[in-house]
């Protein structure tokens, strides 16, 4: 787990703890990835690597079963929005995002291919 998952992780523990709106959440993991991106110098892997982490951090809690398959879309989501809100060169990276998304969420649903939500959450993300 890198440094930044460890963040990202802890905020949402936070959060889901603490009961706040979907609002706060989707604010929040978007504040966290315009920060990262906007640390130094940025290519796609470094934004790759900033999505990649976030997402791993919301499927962790999913694992955990503390986070439902409406708060993982809400964090995807999120990215997605923080990536493409960004703008300048970092957009152009936001197919490269969605895929980082989309891998993490199929590995989600294979893990727990019993529960339909899953799956339809890995074609709810956006194709750009």
């Amino acid at each position: 787990m890198t440094p930044f998952e460890q963040v990202v992780a802890a905020e949402l523990v936070a959060l889901l703890r603490a009961g706040v709106p979907v609002r706060a959440v989707r604010l929040t993991v978007r504040e966290l990835l315009v920060t990262r991106i906007e640390r130094g110098p940025v290519g796609a892997r470094e934004v790759g690597d900033a999505v990649g982490a976030t997402v791993r951090a919301v499927c962790r809690l999913a694992r955990a079963r503390d986070a439902s398959v409406d708060v993982v879309e809400i964090v995807c989501m999120a990215a997605l929005e923080a990536v493409r809100g960004h703008g300048g060169q970092t957009a152009q990276w936001l197919g490269a995002a969605t895929s980082t998304i989309a891998e993490a969420l199929d590995e989600l649903a294979r893990e727990h291919a019993e529960e339909p939500g899953w799956r339809w959450l890995v074609r709810r993300v956006p194709r750009w």
